[in-house]
């Protein structure tokens, strides 16, 4: 009975994280501990969600070939979803029904992580859109090569202007697209911190979020960081 107390009490915060590893088939993964919290109703208590990729070196994306309609189902059931993580999301792949696989997070959710998502500029933005009350932001690995902008798609205005308030983390991002894209759709930027490495568009995200930033980390390793203070400091002595 004792423990049975202190379950209570504490499940909350025994399921406040989920980490799904992505292992060749996202139905096959070893995620049992989702099915059984299915099961027992307690998804409702997952804050933040991750689906990893692993092996790390593994190609493969998050698809919907890969995502069953009993696992949509299942990741409906995580009503109070604040953080959202995905490795390798085939944006391109979920279009144009990306919202009736993700849209059920939008009430709740603040943060997104996309680590190499994978899409044109204008679908990554319409997914992002899907969640109006977003406030931090974390691409990752988002390289500009490879870039598919003339998809066919470039009519797609995302469904809502999420206010972006909080964080941007920025790590190896080199699409200028994106971000150009993501000022002119979402009436301009407004993070209240960056930080930033290995990032091409210092200088734009800065006179984007002039007016709010409050906090800046660059890293003395970064050559795009590097290039972008001596610039400041040409700008001081001009």
């Amino acid at each position: 009975m004792t423990c049975y107390s202190w379950y209570i009490a504490t499940a909350p915060h025994l399921h406040h994280s989920l980490t799904i590893d992505d292992n060749i088939h996202f139905s096959n993964m070893g995620y049992r501990s989702f099915q059984t919290s299915y099961r027992l109703g307690l998804l409702s208590l997952v804050k933040r969600l991750r689906i990893r990729r692993w092996p790390y070196w593994s190609k493969i994306g998050v698809t919907p070939g890969r995502l069953c309609r009993r696992t949509f189902h299942r990741l409906s059931a995580l009503t109070n979803l604040r953080e959202l993580g995905i490795d390798d999301l085939e944006v391109s792949r979920f279009m144009p029904r990306i919202q009736r696989c993700f849209g059920h997070f939008s009430p709740t959710l603040q943060f997104l992580a996309l680590r190499d998502p994978r899409g044109s500029c204008q679908q990554i933005l319409y997914f992002i859109g899907l969640f109006p009350n977003l406030q931090d932001l974390k691409p990752q690995s988002c390289s500009s090569e490879g870039e598919q902008e003339i998809t066919g798609d470039t009519t797609l205005i995302p469904l809502s202007t999420p206010p972006l308030r909080g964080w941007l983390t920025l790590t190896c991002f080199t699409r200028v697209t994106l971000i150009r894209d993501m000022i002119a759709l979402f009436g301009g930027l407004r993070f209240r911190r960056m930080d930033l490495f290995g990032v091409k568009c210092v200088r734009l995200l800065l006179d984007a979020c002039a007016e709010t930033l409050e906090t800046l980390r660059l890293y003395p390793t970064d050559s795009y960081g590097e290039v972008f203070l001596k610039e400041r400091e040409g700008d001081k002595l001009k």
